[in-house]
């Protein structure tokens, strides 16, 4: 019985992308957040 599963790697790219645009754009929020000046 065979337990390995085929994967087309090109399936996954728009997955991976998406991933990849939402961790950037949180990153530049989050790199914002932690600049920002202290208000009083």
């Amino acid at each position: 019985m065979e337990t390995y599963t085929y994967v087309n790697i090109f399936e996954t790219k728009g997955l991976e992308y998406l991933l990849l645009m939402a961790f950037l754009v949180l990153f530049i929020f989050l790199v914002r957040y932690v600049r920002e000046p202290k208000r009083k």
